[in-house]
Formats: structure tokens, C-alpha cells, sequence
């Protein structure tokens, strides 16, 4: 691990400006909660310094709480359905320009809001998100970021496409159920008469197409309750969409990078709403202004659950290591665990609660309390080595 740059602003006492922005430290620990554990230990160590906190994220969990309170916006809430179809208050918001609202999937159709019961790919839908996709375009935004990325679904995003008036039927001229298993009965969609004037961006770091061995079953529908045979139905599924979409729509946006984020929302926002897709990040990024942010900081610090070789596929962390280096700030990452060459990062500082020398307790069996505090003593020990 590189630990031998030591940290600008400590030989001469000066304070230092920290920005702390960790990803979320996934089944432990929020992004939120992972910066403040950090933030406490870096100011036990170094009293004087001066932190601020920015929640990372790449269009998944966190997405419209940071993009609201980085730009000075307002968050709404208002009641509409679960993944589940059960009543629920989800939480959208205004941009601080006021011509953009932000929503994430995950507060109306998220996977951490049902129970393992629950968790159905065939069965549950994002009809929730859509009435809030919806709601933000009758009211006259211009502009509607999309957030994904925690879905509990698998259904290319058709419930999405339901709430502005698209219409999914079976050979029958029924509407068919508006989720994965329907899509097996799907036979023709017919879209609105007009589509809403708002520019729809979609959020997500994810590259991944609708379907094949890489598509949104087969990579992500055994994490929200799938088996090996509700897989291939599943898949199958996604490709007679494709096939029926290009057919009534004349679109082919099934291999397009994103097409199977959130379950294939990503599709299902390209094709339905013409939203064009940005990598997370670099909306983040965009929005926030987070160039300027680090520049007015010494020393960068993130984090997440584990560093490894899929980090090196675009996660956040990891690109926001790169835009500091690229700025030249010097950039540490505090992780749960790390299995990757530190020659392979670009970090000028790693550490990790669990390594093969110490592997400490598995981190199911830790409370979030636990693993605050033992992230709070890492980042504790990391500066004090640092300045050393």
C-alpha cells in the first residue's frame, strides 16, 4: 500500500481542509454514516483541521439527497406505491436552478424497502417512481435526473413508461401486469399521443446491456430474490421487449451502455422517455461542481465496502481518486476491505478494516454502531501514521 506521501499541512501545523466523501460501505454503513465515522477520527487526530462532508455517489443510494443539498435545492415528498405495490411516502427534489428536479429510484422502488418475502423480480414493479417521473414533468420541469441503481425490479422499465401513458398489451389487447413476468406476455405497445417536454438524464455507472449473459438478469436478478429458472424467464423476457420495441417503436437500444441498469430501467427511460444516460459520477461531478470543491481542499479521503477489480470498472471511488489526481490533490481510501495491486489504484493511501493478517470479525456480526466506530479508529490511525 503507498503510505509513504505524507499529508500537506501537517510539518508546519497548519490546519488542514479535508473532504471526506466515502461511497456507502454496502450492508454496514451508509455513505452519510461512513463520512461522519471518518470525519470524528481525522478530527481526534488533527483537531485543528477543517472537514467537510460530501456524500459520494454514482446514481444510486444518496443520489437525490447530495444533488439537493449540493446545488441548495428542496426536497418533497409525497405518497405514491412501493416495489411491492404497498402504500409509501417516497422523497423526490428540486434542484436549486429550479428548472430541474432529481429523483431516485430507490426511494419509491428500492430492494432495502421490502422484506425477503417480498423480494420477486417477476412480481414487483417501479410504478411508484413513475408516478413521481410523472408528477415532476406535469409540473413543469425542464429538466428530470434520473437516479439508478437499488432497484428491487427486472421488467426494462415498462411501469416507468405506464404513468406517461404507454400502453403494454398481450395478443389479446389486455394491459398486461406491469412488471418481469408480464413482459413473457407482451405482444404490443402502443405509446402516447405525445411525450412530456422535459430533458430526462439517466444517472448510472453501470455499462451493462438488457440482456445476455451481462444483462440485467443474469447479472443482477439473483440479488433481489431470483433463482436460476426465474433468471432465464426473466431474460427471456427482456429480449421479446427488445424485439417488440424495435418492432412498434423502431428503436434498438438493447447493447446501448446502461440499457440493463436498475433492472433495465436504463432501457426502459432510453426508449420510452428519450432519456439520454451520463455516467453517475460524472453528473455528480457536473452538478456539484466538485472540481472547485476539491481544489479548495489539501486532502481527499473516500472509502467503500471493498476495493477490488470491479472498482476499476468505474465506481466512484475510484473515479474520484483519478479526478484528484488529475488536480493534484493527494486522495487516501479507508475501506472495509481491499483486494486490489496498490499499484493498480490511484490512491496515494490505502487501509482497510479487514486484512489477511487480521481479518477481525465478519461484518455481518458487527452492528452499524460496531462498524462506525472501528472505521472512526481507522481513519484515527491513518493520520496520525501519516504525519508521523
Amino acid at each position: 500500500m503507498p503510505k509513504d506521501r505524507k499529508t500537506p499541512g501537517i510539518s508546519d501545523n497548519k490546519p488542514l481542509r479535508i473532504l471526506i466523501a466515502p461511497d456507502k460501505f454496502k450492508g454496514t454503513l451508509s455513505s452519510e454514516a461512513a463520512a461522519v465515522a471518518i470525519e470524528k477520527g481525522i478530527r481526534r487526530a488533527w483537531p485543528k483541521a477543517k472537514t467537510t462532508r460530501f456524500v459520494l455517489t454514482d446514481g444510486g443510494e444518496g443520489f437525490m439527497e447530495l444533488m439537493v443539498r449540493q446545488t441548495g435545492g428542496r426536497r418533497r415528498a409525497v405518497q405514491t406505491v412501493d416495489a411491492a405495490l404497498r402504500p409509501c411516502r417516497a422523497e423526490w427534489g428540486a434542484l436549486g436552478n429550479g428548472r430541474a428536479a432529481v429523483i431516485g429510484l430507490t426511494s419509491a422502488s428500492g430492494l432495502a424497502q421490502l422484506p425477503a418475502p417480498l423480494r420477486n423480480p417477476e412480481t414487483t414493479s417501479n410504478l411508484g417512481t413513475g408516478r413521481l417521473l410523472a408528477l415532476a414533468a406535469r409540473l413543469g420541469f425542464r429538466e428530470i435526473l434520473v437516479g439508478l441503481g437499488g432497484s428491487a425490479t427486472t421488467e426494462g422499465g415498462i411501469s416507468l413508461a405506464a404513468e406517461i401513458g404507454y400502453c403494454f398489451l398481450d395478443a389479446d389487447g389486455n394491459s398486461i401486469p406491469l412488471n418481469g413476468g408480464g413482459l413473457a406476455r407482451l405482444a404490443k405497445i402502443v405509446p402516447p399521443p405525445a411525450l412530456p417536454r422535459a430533458r430526462f438524464i439517466v444517472a448510472t455507472d453501470v455499462d451493462n446491456p438488457l440482456y445476455g449473459a451481462k444483462g440485467a438478469a443474469f447479472q443482477f436478478a439473483p440479488q433481489k430474490g431470483a433463482d436460476a429458472a426465474m433468471v432465464r424467464r426473466l431474460d427471456a423476457g427482456l429480449q421479446r421487449l427488445a424485439r417488440i420495441v424495435k418492432r412498434d417503436l423502431g428503436k434498438d437500444l438493447a447493447h446501448a451502455p446502461g440499457a440493463g441498469a436498475a433492472g433495465g430501467c436504463g432501457y426502459g427511460l432510453m426508449v420510452f422517455f428519450n432519456a439520454k444516460r451520463e455516467n453517475g459520477f460524472q453528473l455528480v461531478r457536473r452538478m456539484t461542481k466538485l472540481d472547485a470543491l476539491i481544489r479548495q481542499h489539501d486532502l481527499i479521503i473516500t472509502g467503500e465496502g471493498c476495493l477490488d477489480r470491479t472498482s476499476l470498472l468505474g465506481k466512484a471511488p475510484v473515479q474520484l481518486g483519478e479526478l484528484a489526481r488529475k488536480l493534484k490533490r493527494p486522495i487516501w481510501a479507508l475501506c472495509g476491505r481491499v483486494a486490489l495491486p496498490a499499484t493498480r489504484s490511484p490512491f496515494d493511501r490505502i487501509a482497510a478494516l479487514s486484512t489477511k493478517e487480521n481479518p477481525g470479525l465478519p461484518p455481518e456480526s458487527l452492528t452499524a454502531q460496531q462498524h462506525a466506530e472501528r472505521l472512526e479508529t481507522l481513519a484515527y490511525d491513518e493520520a496520525l501514521q501519516s504525519s508521523a
